[in-house]
């Protein structure tokens, strides 16, 4: 029987951060069956942050130091876990987050050493997310996310309702992202589930492969209704997703027969070869006030015209003052590792677009000043996006696509600036390299 082939694969990165709190890889581990998982997973849309605890059984010594975290070391150590569980070969994503804790011990008079960790969701995100940006009029609420989860590791945009219009006046942004987001739109509902923001109405639901709680599809017992909300437990079923719509199907309760939302998932249990024990799911559902409207992913701030291929052009003709990579801080509240270059040139001078994009972010961004971001779509499965910082006047707007060569800004000195010049930065997945890749040397 297919719901008795329990099977999982945990996924880990391991590094540490430098001086600049920026993430450096170093080693990866994966453990996976039959080494022996417990576990005990909350994710929901109510929830501050999606949290799990997993327990290991006799790992190796070698492992068990590799994967150990207290929180006492967690500002220089980090480690980051992916975690796939389901029947067989089939294992989607269920949970990926921070590690907060990880050790190892012998319990009582045992032989076995458990390696147990507690993981939170986005906890990047929520200790060193911060938004400081102006937003131009007409700006949209995933291109505002786009830019707050930038520079911050494993957080992306996720689904977003289309019941919010874009902005209608230039507003300012100052603060944690997800407390923003929660006091800016507190009529909807803001989690972070799996690293992705999410912004749904009464009515929006996300796609989900499981459309029906049954008897036969895994529903222990009778559903329980409590509280305004029905809870379902069933054998473990790793396809439900949060937000999305199910219908439920009793014998024994009928009159609960209808369509719901998932707002909770609860997963517990363990998967292990030697030792048999309960893997259930609970599942806390409330009503969809009316027909759910399936939302998309929100494809506004990605370009998806023709890539430009081969060097870019040079986006201003100048001289490089302050290369990529450490460097001395020219001025109070400047960095001292350069995630650009800065390239001196006279005040006014045309800045070009060095390769075909979409502007997602035309504003006032903290220490950029006036400040240009551009998507150029996926180059070799990368998803490259650029940034011109200190501008005097920006000639572009959000959601406009541009092409190599056309003119988007003039070179100022706003922002944290000691003179005229562009600082231009190219991100991959959101993590800055060295723009010199794309654009050559000057």
């Amino acid at each position: 029987m297919l719901k008795l082939q329990r099977n999982y694969r945990a996924e880990f990165e391991i590094g540490y951060r430098n001086e600049k709190q920026e993430l450096i890889p170093q080693e990866k581990l994966t453990v996976a069956y039959p080494f022996t998982c417990e576990f005990d997973i909350e994710c929901g849309t109510y929830q501050s942050a999606n949290r799990g605890i997993f327990s290991f059984i006799n790992l190796s010594e070698k492992d068990q130091g590799r994967l150990w975290l207290d929180i006492y070391n967690i500002g220089k150590k980090y480690v980051y876990m992916r975690f796939y569980a389901g029947y067989g070969d089939t294992m989607p994503l269920i949970f990926e987050g921070w590690i907060l804790e990880c050790t190892s011990e012998k319990r009582g008079g045992s032989t076995e050493f458990i390696t147990q960790m507690q993981v939170i969701d986005a906890g990047m995100l929520y200790q060193y997310g911060f938004l400081n940006a102006t937003f131009s009029k007409g700006t949209t609420l995933a291109s505002i996310i786009k830019v707050a989860t930038q520079g911050v590791e494993n957080a992306k945009v996720g689904y977003i309702t289309p019941d919010i219009s874009p902005i209608k006046r230039d507003r300012t942004f100052i603060g944690q992202p997800i407390n923003l987001l929660s006091r800016e739109y507190s009529g909807y509902k803001v989690f972070v589930d799996r690293g992705e923001i999410n912004v749904l109405g009464d009515r929006d639901v996300l796609p989900g492969e499981v459309q029906v709680i049954t008897d036969e599809s895994g529903l222990l017992g009778s559903p329980k209704r409590a509280n305004g909300f029905v809870y379902c437990d069933m054998i473990f079923e790793p396809q439900l997703k949060v937000a999305q719509a199910i219908s439920l199907i009793s014998e024994t309760l009928p009159w609960l027969n209808q369509a719901y939302q998932i707002v909770k998932i609860k997963h517990r249990g363990i998967i292990s070869p030697v030792v048999s024990g309960n893997l259930i799911t609970t599942a806390t559902l409330t009503l969809i006030p009316e027909k759910p409207n399936v939302l998309k992913k929100d494809a506004t701030t990605t370009f998806s015209g023709s890539t430009t291929k081969g060097v870019w052009q040079k986006p201003v003709q100048g001289t490089i003052s302050s290369k990529f990579g450490e460097r001395t801080a020219p001025t109070k509240g400047a960095s001292t590792f350069h995630k650009g270059i800065d390239i001196a040139a006279n005040a006014g001078k045309p800045i070009t677009a060095p390769a075909n994009g979409k502007v997602f972010f035309s504003g006032v961004a903290g220490g950029y000043g006036n400040c240009i971001q551009i998507n150029h779509g996926k180059i070799n499965d990368v998803e490259v996006t650029s940034l011109y910082g200190h501008l005097s006047t920006i000639l572009v707007k959000d959601g406009q696509i541009v092409s190599q060569g056309q003119e988007i800004g003039l070179v100022g000195s706003t922002g944290i600036s000691t003179g005229p010049h562009l600082h231009f930065e190219v991100r991959e997945n959101g993590k800055q390299v060295n723009p010199n890749k794309y654009i050559g040397n000057y």
